[in-house]
């Protein structure tokens, strides 16, 4: 029989393994929409998630009691807004790479996250790259510039994308908020220019491509758009009960789940191209976690050395963005 200890790690562990292998496959959901112009999904997925996430705090004890002392204290307000602003802009991002098939790039990106995370601690928190951190960086940049000096295409997606989720993960570590609080209150502040959005797309509005809004008149995009909360909810609530019941080391490993699923996706199954350029890139990025995990693992060990109870330095977020 195993121990409480031992239970709770297998427990988180699965949690975990869930959340990134939904996050992993949120292309194939976004796939089925790629019709409906980005915004348009965007504006869906935030409206059907505020219901969901006010039904979370309604679990939590004292979440609502929470919520109204964080939306009546402004200083909260202002810097959840520009975390919702950060996210928001993260997903649109995301949805823009799968809807355009360029989810092989995105996969790219989030392979970058505890690496993008890493430079942003070390600009704004203070805190020092380690001696293996400097090849694994340079890594990335070498990563960076094989597309741009072979085709003259600069892979903005795969910057953009972990570094506004690292900005967002940034403001979110300042704020004393629980992770569900938090992003109940970004859903409230977005969703009424989210409602604006979606109303101006049904009614005469277009994208630049000439779309009209199709929520209510397609039934099966109707379906798959109001699906667009559950699809944001589930693996949040999660990757939530996961990251309290496993060490930060092994969350590290098992977050490359989600960009290796999305990667095998855009190959196998969304039949992206990748070129050897591409294939280049990713290599580079591949060495560069490896030497970020072997240096995690090697500090893990000397904690160990050092302290009976050995404390890791907590990381910025590594879920919520897809």
């Amino acid at each position: 029989m195993s121990s409480p200890s031992e239970s709770q790690f297998r427990s988180g562990l699965l949690f975990g393994v869930v959340a990134y292998a939904c996050w992993g496959a949120v292309p194939l959901y976004f796939n089925q929409v790629k019709h409906v112009p980005a915004l348009e999904i965007l504006a869906h997925r935030i409206i059907w998630s505020m219901p969901l996430m006010l039904g979370v705090v309604a679990l939590t004890p004292g979440g609502f009691t929470t919520l109204w002392r964080v939306l009546r204290t402004p200083k909260l307000l202002l810097w959840l807004l520009t975390s919702a602003v950060l996210l928001s802009g993260n997903w649109l991002m995301y949805i823009y790479a799968t809807v355009t098939n360029q989810v092989a790039e995105a996969s790219l990106g989030y392979y970058m996250m505890p690496l993008a995370n890493a430079f942003l601690a070390t600009i704004f928190l203070r805190e020092k790259l380690r001696r293996l951190h400097y090849p694994a960086l340079a890594l990335i940049a070498v990563g960076v510039a094989i597309p741009f000096f072979t085709t003259g295409q600069f892979t903005w997606l795969a910057l953009a994308l972990p570094f506004t989720f690292g900005l967002y993960g940034l403001v979110r570590k300042k704020m004393p908020v629980d992770s569900s609080t938090g992003l109940a209150v970004e859903t409230l502040l977005l969703s009424v220019p989210c409602a604006g959005i979606a109303l101006w797309f049904n009614f005469g509005g277009t994208d630049p491509a000439g779309t009209a809004g199709v929520f209510l008149r397609d039934t099966a995009t109707t379906g798959w758009l109001l699906l667009g909360g559950v699809i944001t909810v589930i693996p949040l609530l999660t990757y939530t009960l996961s990251v309290r019941r496993i060490p930060l080391l092994t969350q590290s490993f098992i977050q490359f789940i989600s960009p290796t699923v999305q990667l095998l996706l855009a190959v196998m199954v969304l039949n992206e191209q990748m070129s050897w350029d591409r294939w280049a890139a990713m290599g580079c990025v591949w060495a560069a976690v490896a030497v970020f995990i072997a240096d995690a693992v090697l500090a893990a060990r000397k904690n160990r050395r050092v302290s009976p109870k050995p404390t890791l330095t907590p990381t910025l977020l590594s879920g919520l963005s897809r």
